[in-house]
């Protein structure tokens, strides 16, 4: 569950998708009691609010399947009743260092400037303006 992020009286933004969890009575209290504010990502927009997940997530998760798999494929052993032995905890540390090590700066930058979370990118640079309904109405609406 989520821990309390406030500081002080300052309140918390969430962004993530409308799944039904996320949309319950329970969770909104929850997180009303949290005095965590949430803002739901309508479908079809993930790829373009959610870069992180689209530019690094998905690379590192692709990263890491190819680590299991290699496990899999030439080193997985079996007990003596011919079961397979899950792996050691070093093994899965290295897999996941592996795969993290595979993702560049220069990824986790075109990442930023795609969501527009850093700054010295123009907005115009961003997957949200490049949106073929929303972006014009988006660009109109801060040039004003």
């Amino acid at each position: 569950m989520l821990p309390l992020v406030m500081q002080g009286s300052q309140r918390s933004l969430l962004v993530w998708d409308a799944a039904s969890t996320h949309l319950a009575k329970d969770m909104k209290t929850f997180l009303h009691e949290r005095k965590i504010d949430q803002i739901m990502i309508p479908a079809g927009m993930m790829a373009y609010l959610q870069t992180l997940d689209i530019a690094i997530n998905k690379p590192f998760k692709d990263n890491l399947c190819m680590e299991i798999n290699d496990y899999i494929k030439n080193r997985m052993e079996r007990n003596q009743c011919g079961n397979f032995v899950k792996p050691k905890l070093q093994e899965v540390v290295t897999w996941v260092k592996k795969s993290w090590e595979k993702i560049t700066d220069s990824c986790i930058a075109n990442a930023l400037r795609a969501g527009y979370l850093d700054k010295k990118y123009s907005f115009k640079d961003s997957a949200i303006a490049k949106h073929e309904r929303f972006g014009p109405l988006i660009l109109k609406e801060m040039e004003s």
